[in-house]
């Protein structure tokens, strides 16, 4: 599957405004090019025939895990995150590195969070969690299968932490507001509809990895 962040890009012109899409770009100026994100401005044509400016940066697409072992736990993992000044309770995941698929990604994830490598996998959705500000889009993937690995956690993820909680009991907590996290909203509520509701994963992504 084509990310969808690299098939928007090549859909946007660079100085045409398409009377279906409503904006059109004239320039774009980087303020800000890091190892993570890459923000810049353009001046742009909007909706309505003014000229005008636009902020957006440019981050990685994201593969999202639920990972669910054979007693129907799902692994949720809490670690401390620095702009929110705490810790925060979310299903595994994080960025697809330049040239890998989703799906291996979310595999990769999936092992180095949780410490259990996923024999199967099967595409739930592709959302955008910011799409006034970036075109990335995140992948979400039920794992299921698993089989013990090693975990392979980045240095900033040392205080992370696993629950193997019943899925039933993680979408309590979604409803109650513990789990607040966008994505981990979106998988816990779409796994738990998948496997009590005999819906399928997305077309053209078999279940097997």
């Amino acid at each position: 599957m084509r990310h969808v962040a690299e098939r928007l890009a090549g859909e946007m012109a660079d100085d045409v405004r398409s009377p279906a899409y409503g904006w059109g770009r004239l320039s774009t100026e980087v303020l800000h090019e890091g190892p993570h994100l890459t923000l810049r401005r353009d001046r742009v044509l909007q909706p309505h025939g003014v000229e005008g400016t636009y902020e957006h940066i440019t981050v990685a697409d994201g593969a999202r895990i639920v990972a669910v072992d054979g007693n129907g736990r799902v692994a949720l993992v809490e670690d401390d995150v620095y702009p929110l000044g705490g810790r925060l309770l979310h299903v595994p995941g994080g960025g697809v590195a330049p040239g890998e698929a989703p799906r291996d990604a979310a595999r990769r994830e999936c092992e180095e969070e949780t410490g259990f490598r996923p024999g199967a996998l099967c595409l739930m959705t592709v959302f955008h969690p910011l799409p006034s500000r970036t075109a990335a889009a995140t992948y979400m993937y039920l794992a299921t299968d698993l089989h013990r690995a090693t975990p392979r956690r980045d240095p900033t993820e040392a205080g992370m932490t696993v629950r193997w909680t019943p899925l039933a009991e993680a979408v309590r907590a979604v409803e109650t507001g513990a789990v607040s996290e966008a994505g981990s909203v979106i998988g816990l509520l779409l796994a738990e509809r998948l496997l009590h509701v005999e819906r399928s994963c997305l077309p053209g992504e078999p279940s097997a990895v």
